[in-house]
């Protein structure tokens, strides 16, 4: 019987939270939740997923996340801790190939109208690498992303 009352209870904590998103920890992979909304909203997805655009580089408790072109989100506030701030560096790979979308990206299949990852460096966050090419620098973890139009 108690067994059968703790599935009940499994199954109507899923049903409810039909359509929420899981957020991401720090080195974990995540994906815009609607591409068509201009806020902020994502969730957890696996690495390997072409769905996951942007990685988690740091959950800072104050207003900025560290020097660099992150992406942010804020969680919820909580009397203890206060307002969360989730900071998102690009998850891409040279030769990857982007659609801009509001102030995030989409991985898209290669082709007219896109933009390319022309370049990845690891341990530098220099715009000059890039060569007058679009880019995004980050100081944690410290990389350069060159993207081409």
């Amino acid at each position: 019987m108690k067994l059968r009352i703790a599935w009940l209870v499994a199954a109507l904590a899923l049903a409810g939270c039909a359509g929420c998103s899981v957020q991401a920890g720090v080195g974990e992979c995540a994906a815009q939740v609607d591409l068509g909304s201009a806020e902020v909203e994502m969730t957890e997805v696996d690495c390997s997923s072409s769905e996951a655009v942007y990685r988690v580089s740091s959950r800072e408790r104050r207003t900025m996340c560290p020097e660099g072109d992150y992406l942010t989100e804020s969680s919820g506030r909580s009397r203890t801790n206060g307002k969360t701030r989730l900071c998102y560096v690009l998850n891409v790979s040279e030769g990857d190939c982007l659609k801009p979308v509001n102030q995030y990206f989409s991985r898209v299949p290669c082709g007219t109208g896109v933009r390319k990852v022309s370049k990845v460096v690891d341990g530098q966050a220099d715009r000059a690498l890039c060569n007058g090419d679009d880019s995004r620098t980050y100081s944690q973890p410290v990389r350069t992303i060159c993207i081409t139009n």
